[in-house]
């Protein structure tokens, strides 16, 4: 019979988990669920932020969303697959939250290109005037 010294180092090796990564299970957001693979998701989107920006001219919008984009890619390329790391860098909420933000960051690239946002918009003088009187206290907005 084995001495329970011979078998305590051989219980606490098979009692061990196999995989010490942890999986999450939700996101404790009602409606949103656990991305499968969000690393990769969330990389190729910043990606392919930065490739559409580069339909616009320069302007103010541009350059933010470049900032962030570029941001976001070496806070992911420094995390070596850390969610938990590219979480607390970027501290915007969880991985889910910015897919879902680069995704609607593409949309807005989008926009902002189909309509042509970066063009000055003429105001016609009467609103200016209009304007005015608003601020002096003339006219109750």
């Amino acid at each position: 019979m084995l001495s329970s010294s011979l078998l305590r180092p051989l219980l606490r090796t098979s009692l061990r988990p196999l995989s010490t990564t942890v999986t999450k299970t939700s996101t404790g957001l009602v409606g949103l669920p656990v991305h499968p693979d969000p690393v990769p998701s969330l990389k190729s989107l910043n990606e392919s932020i930065l490739q559409s920006l580069d339909r616009l001219p320069p302007c103010g919008y541009k350059s933010n969303a470049l900032q962030i984009a570029n941001f976001r890619l070496k806070t992911i390329a420094e995390s070596e697959g850390s969610v938990d790391h590219i979480e607390a860098e970027i501290d915007c909420g969880q991985i889910e939250e910015l897919i879902i933000q680069a995704q609607d960051e593409l949309k807005v690239v989008d926009m902002y290109y189909e309509n042509k946002l970066w063009e000055s918009i003429h105001v016609p003088e009467e609103e200016f005037v209009e304007a005015k009187k608003v601020e002096e206290g003339e006219v109750k907005a």
